[in-house]
């Protein structure tokens, strides 16, 4: 059996780091982010959330003593309560701290050394 094809559009990195979000301006949850790419993002709430695919939100999240903020559009509500968000706008100094962030991700998984494929 294939995979199904991948949707993303960049390598999300595993990260950890709080996270709240507002709909409409009412705080909603708040929870951990899971992982981060420049385009989006995967968040487990705390508790279950009503939120719904097409969602739009106001994230504010932090990883790394950086905080940032963006407004995202719910993609993927999953079985396990996580919540798969495509960012949609970030301001210019906010993406190119996010930008930063990834680069720093994606170094340091290029400097571990790769594990052997044991049968």
């Amino acid at each position: 059996m294939s995979l199904p094809s991948e949707r993303r559009k960049s390598h999300r990195y595993p990260c950890y780091g709080p996270f709240d979000f507002r709909i409409d301006g009412w705080y909603i949850t708040t929870g951990k982010i899971v992982n981060l790419c420049l385009n989006g993002c995967l968040v487990q709430p705390n508790l279950q959330s009503e939120v719904n695919v097409d969602d739009i939100l106001d994230l504010r999240f932090e990883v790394k003593h950086l905080t940032f903020r963006a407004r995202c559009i719910v993609r993927r509500v999953a079985l396990d309560g996580t919540l798969g968000l495509e960012i949609l706008l970030l301001s210019d100094r906010t993406r190119r701290q996010l930008k930063d962030l990834i680069e720093e991700f994606d170094s340091a998984q290029q400097q571990q050394p790769q594990r052997a494929i044991t049968r």
